[in-house]
């Protein structure tokens, strides 16, 4: 991919009539501008992506400059649309921040325990073994042969010590990227944490109309990105090319740093049934919305539902969740039945309860049910987003529930 970078930027400067240099400083303005890593496959590809539409420009002034029109744009600085474009909107779903290398490293762990060798021959991972003068032998097996050097310490990914003198570090197995081209990074340590965070976004990019996206940050960033849900805002993001319903934040921390709350009026209720509509499910319909998309990729499995607050948790549990219990006042009580009738929402401690019992929220997460005795519990919610419609009282006092026990099962 870099070489063919490299053809490009050569072929920018023949047609244009520049010098390479000139063409790489093109190049080079765009990813200082954009903050983009070409480093990776996504960086490299927004880069070739926003260069080509410098050509395109460049190419097209030049020819009606031949045609005799003036223009003052110069071609050895990047002068064309940034990249970055500011969103205003709002956030309806904020998931929670993954780190996928600790996943990663779990798995690759537990699967050495159960077979060393298989990990060590399909070259998931090195093993360093510290000798006697302190050094390490380290070895690595690619394309089936074994690869050992000696080096004076281990790389700083956090490698994993499996026993006194033996350390494993996992590696990059990908050969090359989805589109064909090389990764630069097969057989590399792969680094200690790769956090992530995920949050859907309702609005308008740039000059383009209101709509559903994805906004996809990473690095340490992510951990501590956890916008309001429903509150009108703005900020800085980098839109996918390949994928116009995809932004990505700066990796300058300018995405972060941009964001603004917008003190404006915002009919929420209607742009939710207008673009989350396929999502709504009724309280009372729970139990058959969860069946019905069960099957569902992960991502997709959301569902948005109203009702009022009828009971609350705020003592936080072990994994940080309060609950919150949810009745619909339309539906039928049960006094001959089990009685308790709410659905039970797990709200994660990054979203804030600010609201009491008799409050009318719309709560937005993806649906669960687990099996107990051979029987299917009521659906609960675990909370990516929260809009109060109508408050009621405060959350000064928890109340508990005596119906349910177990409340730290997820």
């Amino acid at each position: 991919m870099e070489e063919q970078m490299k053809e490009e930027i050569e072929k920018y400067a023949e047609v244009i009539g520049i010098t390479v240099e000139d063409a790489s400083s093109v190049f080079d303005g765009i990813v200082t501008d954009n903050s983009l890593d070409v480093k990776t496959e996504e960086g490299l590809l927004v880069a070739r992506s926003v260069f080509r539409s410098k050509f395109a420009q460049t190419r097209a002034r030049m020819k009606k400059e031949e045609g005799g029109e003036e223009t003052t744009t110069s071609t050895t600085e990047y002068t064309g649309p940034t990249y970055t474009q500011k969103a205003k909107g709002f956030f309806w779903a904020v998931e929670n921040a993954t780190d996928w290398e600790e996943r990663n490293r779990s798995n690759i762990l537990a699967e050495y325990q159960r077979d060393a060798d298989s990990v060590l021959q399909a070259g998931k991972a090195a093993m360093a073994v510290q000798l006697s003068d302190g050094r390490y032998e380290v070895t690595l097996v690619l394309e089936g042969e074994p690869n050992t050097k000696v080096m004076e310490k281990l790389p700083e990914v956090n490698p994993m010590q499996v026993d006194d003198d033996r350390w494993l570090i996992p590696v990059d197995t990908r050969k090359a990227w989805a589109s064909g081209q090389a990764n630069p990074s097969y057989g590399k340590p792969l680094p200690a944490s790769r956090w992530q965070r995920t949050l859907m976004f309702i609005g308008a990019v740039g000059e383009g109309e209101p709509q559903k996206y994805q906004l996809r940050v990473n690095g340490e960033q992510a951990v501590d990105f956890h916008p309001r849900t429903f509150a009108l805002c703005e900020f800085d993001c980098v839109p996918n090319s390949n994928n116009p319903s995809n932004l990505s934040a700066r990796k300058d921390g300018s995405t972060i740093n941009s964001l603004d709350y917008l003190d404006e009026e915002m009919d929420i209720l209607n742009v939710v049934q207008e673009l989350l509509g396929e999502k709504i499910s009724a309280l009372i319909a729970l139990d058959s919305y969860h069946a019905d998309n069960s099957h569902k990729p992960y991502s997709e499995r959301i569902v948005v539902t109203d009702g009022n607050v009828a009971n609350m948790n705020l003592q936080p549990y072990d994994n940080g969740n309060r609950v919150i219990y949810l009745s619909d006042l339309n539906a039928d009580f049960d006094y001959e039945g089990e009685g308790f009738s709410s659905t039970a929402c797990w709200v994660p401690s990054n979203i804030e309860i600010d609201f009491g019992i008799g409050s009318n929220i719309i709560v937005v997460g993806r649906t669960s049910q687990r099996e107990v005795d051979g029987e299917l519990s009521n659906v609960s919610i675990n909370v990516l987003g929260l809009y109060v419609v109508d408050r009621h009282g405060s959350a000064d006092v928890p109340v508990q529930p005596e119906e349910d026990n177990d409340y730290s099962w997820f």
